[in-house]
């Protein structure tokens, strides 16, 4: 028996082979810069949308609750705000990461970034 470990070499990264790389490189352009607190991230546009959409739902609940916005929302409490905000416009896809930002935003604003 040997004492040295077996240790695999890195996987390289790989993007599917289904996708062709002028159709990823242009997904990478589509990116939006977005700040939360002192961190900055690279975002699709809709999942910015989202994000400031949770933002400004939080200011809104602030000003207009009287207990003040909630730090955890109820399943009933998130679809009441996503149905009031996200753009009818969006495709599946889109409503899944306009959800996202959206969870993202709330997030942010309730730890107070």
């Amino acid at each position: 028996m040997s004492d040295q470990m077996h240790v695999s070499p890195p996987i390289p990264f790989a993007c599917p082979a289904s996708t062709p790389l002028e159709e990823q490189d242009s997904e990478f352009a589509t990116y939006v810069p977005l700040r939360v607190g002192k961190s900055h991230f690279e975002v699709s546009p809709t999942f910015k949308e989202g994000y400031l959409a949770a933002r400004n739902a939080y200011a809104q609940m602030e000003e207009h609750d009287e207990w003040g916005p909630s730090l955890f929302l109820t399943g009933y409490e998130y679809a009441h705000l996503t149905r009031q905000h996200i753009p009818t416009t969006l495709s599946a896809t889109d409503k899944r990461e306009w959800q996202r930002g959206f969870i993202g935003g709330w997030t942010a604003c309730s730890y107070g970034f």
